[in-house]
This record gives structure tokens, sequence and C-alpha cells, in this order.
């Protein structure tokens, strides 16, 4: 769908969310009504991005609401077994994020997506909306009704790797917000294992993109997808953040000349100085990670359970002579 056409619909659907409460608290609500708990971690990890393969919808559609198993001006259902699908749509503090806009698009119950470039051999339904959108409410709450997708080969169908498995694809947007596509899986599906796509998350993060269903009190699988957006921060942020590093550190077990460490902020840079030696400068490369490469060193800095910044674990990253990571105390 080309971003300009969409934007009129979209002021749209942030005025009629209310017709869609019923999706929400009608076995699409979801936990704690999007409100942080003694429970909750106050740093969400930032939902992993997938493929946004070839298939979002480019021209308008004839229905576009919550209810994809219905289209507009037919009183006939889609094909295949409906499913109720919710979440939550949060920051990456664990807080929820309003009016975010949630798309979903998805293949048909035989495999096939309505879209112009789909030329697969199954059959289309005319009564499958195969795309929707809404936006979220104050607790971040989004919920749809769509139907189990269908397997299909993208290539030759004789090989099971080039076979996706049933999915969802989801694109959620919000201004502040960076961009996530991702989607979700259905567990018990026998394609999950060779699916590339799905392949590509780390190991240890697919659990959470592969669901397994609940029931609402008329039986109807639900599945709930909650995902986390990174806010794009202000310049006031980003400096607050840098601030939270800065300090002294003892490093007992380090290099006689290393022992001691100073992290000062310049701006929106970080510096290390050594005591009586010099300085250099601090480059981020992951989250509470910066490297200072001129002294062959990787800073991964560690938090108490507040949150706080207390210490770092110095890596030696010369190949020439490997050592143990050192262990360091923040002492002002």
């Amino acid at each position: 769908m080309k971003e300009n056409d969409k934007l009129p619909r979209r002021r749209m659907l942030q005025l009629s969310l209310g017709a869609t409460a019923g999706l929400l608290t009608t076995g699409l609500g979801c936990n704690n009504n999007g409100k942080k708990t003694a429970e909750t971690p106050e740093n969400c990890p930032v939902t992993p991005e997938q493929d946004l393969g070839p298939f979002y919808p480019i021209t308008q559609g004839e229905d576009e609401d919550v209810d994809l198993t219905l289209v507009k001006g037919r009183t006939e259902r889609a094909a295949g077994q409906i499913i109720l699908v919710r979440g939550r749509i949060l920051d990456d503090r664990c807080l929820p994020v309003k009016n975010a806009l949630v798309e979903i698009w998805s293949a048909n119950t035989h495999g096939r997506y309505h879209h112009e470039r789909d030329e697969s051999p199954q059959p289309l339904d005319p009564n499958f909306q195969g795309w929707g959108e809404m936006t979220t409410n104050d607790a971040g709450e989004y919920g749809f009704k769509t139907i189990k997708p269908g397997a299909y080969a993208f290539g030759n169908p004789e090989d099971p790797t080039q076979w996706r498995t049933p999915h969802i694809h989801f694109k959620v947007s919000r201004r502040g917000y960076h961009e996530v596509i991702t989607q979700m899986y259905f567990i018990g599906e026998k394609r999950n294992e060779t699916d590339i796509v799905l392949a590509e998350l780390p190991e240890g993060e697919r659990a959470q993109f592969i669901l397994t269903p609940a029931a609402d009190t008329s039986g109807t699988p639900v599945f709930t997808f909650d995902i986390t957006l990174k806010q794009v921060r202000t310049k006031e942020q980003r400096l607050e953040a840098l601030a939270a590093f800065t300090g002294k550190y003892e490093l007992p077990e380090e290099a006689d000349w290393i022992k001691t460490m100073v992290i000062r902020q310049e701006g929106e840079q970080l510096y290390l100085d050594i005591p009586d030696y010099t300085a250099v400068e601090l480059k981020p490369i992951g989250k509470d990670e910066y490297l200072a490469q001129p002294i062959y060193r990787r800073l991964a800095f560690y938090r108490n359970a507040e949150g706080k910044v207390e210490g770092l674990i110095s890596h030696d990253t010369a190949k020439f002579e490997p050592k143990e990571p050192k262990t360091g105390k923040r002492v002002a």
C-alpha cells in the first residue's frame, strides 16, 4: 500500500478504535492491561526483525478492518480455521505504545496471497481479506480475527527448504519509534524445522515467535504476540544514557597500567581516561558494550537490579595474546 494513500485511513482508524474494543476485551485482551508490574523488567528486548517478503499489499483492498474473515459486501466467510491474534505493542522500557499502527497480512488457507505478484497455482479465496490494520489503544493493545494461513512452496516443492511454514506478517510503526517488521508462527507445524526465514532467528529467541494457542469462550484459538519497539531517543535522552557509564572503575586483576579506568563524557561521546597515561575514545558496539581498540579492550558494563551501572568486564581483544576477562567495580 502506498504510504500517501494510507495516511487518511490511519487517521480514521485512530478515531474508530473504539469499534474494535470487543476484540480486545473478549478473547483479545492483554495481560496486566498494558501496565508494568513488579515482575516486569525495566528494559524490554526489542523484537528482532524478519523478512518483509514480496507480498506486502500495494493496492487498495475492498476491506481493511480487523476482521479478515469477512470481506465488506459479502456474506460468506473465508475458508479455513478461524483464529484470533492479539497482543500488546510495548517500548524498550516496557511501557505500552498508544496509537501504534499494526498491519498484518498472510496467505489464505490454501497458501496463496491475495497479491498481484503471487502466481501460485493454489486457489484464491475471494472471501479472505488478506490484510488488515488497526491502531493500538491506550494500553498498547491490538487484536485481529483471521484464518490460520497455509504453507506454500516458493521453489521446488520436493525440497523441504523451499517451503514456507504457516506464518503471519506484521509491520508495526509509530512516530518516535523504530519500525518493526516481523512474523509469527504456529506450534506443531512440521515445516517449522526447515523454514529458512524462521531459521535466521537466533535459536534462543525462536520460541517467542512460535505461538501456542489458548481458547476464548467460544473455543476459537487465541494467539498472543507481543511486539517491542525501540524508541527514537532525543538528544537529552542520549546524553542521559551516556552519563550512566561515567565514573571511576577499579580492576585489580588487570594489567598494572589500566587497573584504574575513568570513563568521562564529552557531548555525545565517551572517553576512557587512563590515569598517568592517556585517553582513548570508546566506540559503541552493542547494548552496554564499548570498544577501546587502541588498547585492545572491549568493555561490557553490567547493572544492578535497579538498572544502575555498577561495574564493567574488560575483555582483551588482542589475538596475539588472549587473556581471561577482568571484572571491575565502580568506585566513584
